[in-house]
């Protein structure tokens, strides 16, 4: 029997996803290029593992910020 939720589980992965990816910049956190080398397993992992910085955009942090019980 297969999971009632996987379909919901699908769709709200990729908006979770989409939004970190929206909402935030991202930067590496040195100056050498991301090494894309498959590691071993079954899932194709890194070999390195990905070591990224994040911010808020400005307009999320002003967003976010404000007092919505002024409405």
């Amino acid at each position: 029997m297969a999971c009632p939720g996987a379909g919901l589980a699908h769709h709200v992965l990729g908006m979770a996803l989409g939004s970190f990816i929206h909402i935030f910049e991202w930067e590496r956190i040195g100056e050498e290029l991301v090494n894309m080398t498959e590691g071993k397993g079954i899932t194709m992992p890194k070999a390195e593992t990905l070591e990224a910085m994040c911010k808020a955009r400005h307009i999320i942090s002003r967003v976010l910020s404000t007092n919505t019980n002024s409405v």
